[in-house]
């Protein structure tokens, strides 16, 4: 599998967790989905979802960016076409770096959430506890046959 795939599956993991974690074990988060926009072209989405609350249709896109460096705005750009041309479908962009400034700026503009989703690096600990030792002692009663 290569790396790309492996951190789509990644994400995939992490909010297919989330939405279970949130009491929602009706709703599966699929990876590698294709969807039909409406210019007739079929549009490959890495992580999808939808679910439907209080009889409206919610949709999940999220498209996944494993790079080295900070996503461009180009890309962002390319993934607002996306889901203007399928409709009523929400949009999430991760990577594993970040985001250059003008892709956050345009991705606010068009309400396209932008989050760095990766395994924590050392650095994202200072200041914070990574770890809990619970020491416990257990005391068993000697409790005798026959009463006193």
């Amino acid at each position: 599998m290569n790396k790309a795939v492996e951190y789509e599956k990644f994400v995939q993991d992490v909010y297919q967790s989330i939405v279970d974690a949130q009491g929602y074990a009706n709703i599966t988060v699929q990876h590698n989905v294709k969807l039909k926009g409406r210019s007739n072209q079929e549009h490959q989405i890495d992580i999808y979802w939808e679910f439907e609350l209080a009889g409206v249709k919610n949709r999940v896109a999220i498209e996944c960016k494993n790079y080295s460096t900070e996503v461009p705005i180009g890309k962002v750009r390319d993934f607002y076409g996306v889901l203007t041309d399928i409709g009523n479908i929400n949009g999430v962009m991760v990577s594993t770096v970040g985001f250059q400034s003008g892709a956050k700026e345009f991705a606010s503009h068009y309400g396209i959430d932008l989050i760095e989703v990766r395994v924590p690096k050392s650095e994202d600990w200072m200041g914070r506890i990574k770890s809990l030792v619970l020491l416990a002692k257990v005391v068993m009663p000697n409790i005798r046959k026959g009463g006193y």
